[in-house]
């Protein structure tokens, strides 16, 4: 099995939850976020400031995600944002500009 081509890391500040990832954002990816996400109550914010590429089974997991569990995005990297235009479906997610913005919109 080769190893992954993400990285996540996470933490609690205050009731919300951010993961942040980095590399590809893939299906693997979307699945390992899925599962750091769901079991906490509070908010869920997923920055993906470093992330590389991302793959339609990444867009499907977050668009999965944002409807089943309130996923914010925070800091979209431009590859993010370019395919989430082209996919059109920015209108759906719940994308800010950064952590705080998330955090802080209700």
């Amino acid at each position: 099995m080769s190893p992954p081509t993400y990285q996540l890391s996470h933490e609690v500040q205050d009731t919300a939850l951010v993961v942040r990832a980095s590399g590809k954002f893939d299906r693997e990816a979307a699945v390992a976020v899925e599962a750091l996400i769901l079991p906490h109550a509070g908010l869920r914010i997923l920055n993906l400031a470093a992330v590389e590429y991302i793959s339609s089974s990444g867009i499907a997991g977050l668009v999965k995600l944002s409807a089943r569990a309130g996923l914010r995005i925070a800091s979209p990297a431009e590859c993010v944002r370019n395919a989430l235009s082209l996919a059109g479906i920015e209108p759906i997610l719940s994308i800010f500009p950064d952590e705080v913005s998330a955090r802080a919109s209700r």
